[in-house]
């Protein structure tokens, strides 16, 4: 994908959010794509609020910060009531925060997806993957090399398998709207 794109990435800290938006950073740089992660978090990390966010484009970057998200991702409730006005497609996790009844709100129930996987710390890429769904930000290939190349081939594996759920979560989820 080469178009410009937006993400931010809300939750409570220790959820691996900032890992994750590193992770979609590295996808694109593998691409030849010029991005843009920052993060925001408070004193207290784990257990606080914290965002990530990514901005992947073709050409240069001249704000560095997300103004106009294509997709947004709410971990937790600490999110509260920041993105409820939000006009793009807003994933969520169905599992661990209270139903949202937003038209663009999509719940998806990552940590009880990530944890019968047996791998309850993948929930963030099984969220990564519900967005990819709703906006592709790079060729899948890429994430797919990125997670090969970062981890040992059986956690690869596993992330992959973790983004891939997302991503069949979010496509039902979309058609059964």
């Amino acid at each position: 994908m080469t178009k410009h794109s937006e993400i931010i990435m809300a939750g409570t800290g220790g959820q691996g959010l900032i890992f994750v938006a590193s992770f979609l950073a590295e996808c694109a740089i593998a691409e030849g794509l010029n991005v843009v992660q920052t993060q925001t978090y408070g004193i207290a990390q784990r257990g606080g609020f914290i965002s990530a966010e990514a901005i992947i484009a073709p050409d240069e970057i001249l704000f560095q910060q997300v103004l106009s998200p294509n997709v947004i991702v709410a971990l937790h409730d600490v999110v509260g009531g920041r993105y409820d006005n939000a006009s793009v497609p807003v994933v969520y996790d169905s599992s661990i925060m209270a139903e949202r009844t937003f038209d663009n709100w999509l719940g998806i129930p990552c940590t009880k997806t990530a944890q019968d996987m047996g791998a309850p710390k993948s929930a963030n890429l099984v969220a990564l993957g519900a967005a990819y769904q709703l906006h592709p930000f790079v060729d899948f290939d890429s994430i797919v090399a990125a997670a090969t190349k970062k981890f040992a081939p059986k956690i690869a594996e596993m992330n992959i398998e973790a983004v891939k759920k997302g991503i069949a979560l979010a496509e039902a989820a979309s058609q059964t709207r």
